[in-house]
């Protein structure tokens, strides 16, 4: 089965609604001036909702070549470097330190290594950079979201061969306590807290929705069942959601930090 959210396109297409009205939102607290540095770039979405005038060198890394092949296509210029790499991996030190970084929507990917990611933005930015930050966040505006995808994933490994340890996406959420300590080199200039259910009009809406954090079901299983697995994944979770038994709702936290002096 075919992950939307891998393919640059369909990225485009799927978060157009979500990610990039909050990517737009984030952007907004302070327009980003002088050197930039984006992590987890994707296509590049980021320089949608900037003054590439008032950009001076922007580089945006990402681990996927194809949104980095898209990003290259879409924002060709002098100033704009997009680097196919883990962030984790990837050297920054022959870069002079930025004006402010972006780290929009890929933070909770890093777990259980966020703290490390955050360690390394402190290091990239200058003494009062700013790191524009956003994340799936803890809620409670919907009741049993958890419970219903833990029970449909507990059925599925039971009929197909597992090879990873069992996790749901709410596993990938930050609180904020845990947030606010990760993020003691920073300090909190603005923040501001989306929660909003989410509907679905047809199974392929649903699916292309969940299919956002179901990368996290999908290497459970092993290569030759995973289509079937995930397949039947979303299926019986579809049937909750038909049931009125699974709601689903959107929670991201964005905040606007400035790095303290080391």
């Amino acid at each position: 089965m075919e992950n939307v959210w891998f393919t640059p396109e369909n990225y485009q297409r799927t978060s157009k609604n979500l990610q990039r009205r909050c990517l737009k939102l984030l952007l907004s607290f302070a327009p980003p001036q002088g050197t930039l540095l984006d992590v987890g770039c994707g296509t590049g979405n980021t320089l949608l909702f900037t003054d590439k005038e008032k950009i001076e060198q922007y580089v945006g890394i990402d681990i996927s070549a194809d949104m980095i092949a898209y990003a290259n296509r879409a924002h060709a210029a002098p100033n704009i470097r997009f680097m196919v790499s883990d962030f984790l991996d990837c050297p920054l030190e022959h870069w002079p330190a930025f004006d402010a970084a972006v780290c929009a929507a890929c933070l909770h990917w890093f777990i259980p290594n966020e703290q490390t990611v955050i360690d390394k933005l402190f290091r990239a930015l200058k003494p009062g950079g700013y790191l524009y930050l956003s994340c799936a966040f803890d809620f409670d505006y919907v009741q049993g979201e958890r419970s219903i995808q833990e029970r449909v994933l507990t059925a599925i490994r039971q009929q197909y061969p597992c090879i990873a340890e069992p996790v749901v996406f709410d596993d990938f959420r930050f609180n904020r306590h845990s947030l606010v300590t990760a993020l003691h080199g920073f300090e909190i200039i603005r923040s501001h807290r989306i929660e909003e259910p989410v509907h679905f009009k047809t199974f392929e809406d649903f699916r292309d929705w969940h299919l956002g954090s179901g990368s996290v079901v999908y290497g459970q299983f092993e290569e030759s069942v995973r289509d079937l697995a995930i397949a039947a994944y979303y299926q019986k979770l579809y049937e909750h959601y038909c049931a009125a038994e699974y709601k689903t709702a959107y929670s991201t936290g964005l905040m606007l930090l400035k790095r303290r002096a080391a």
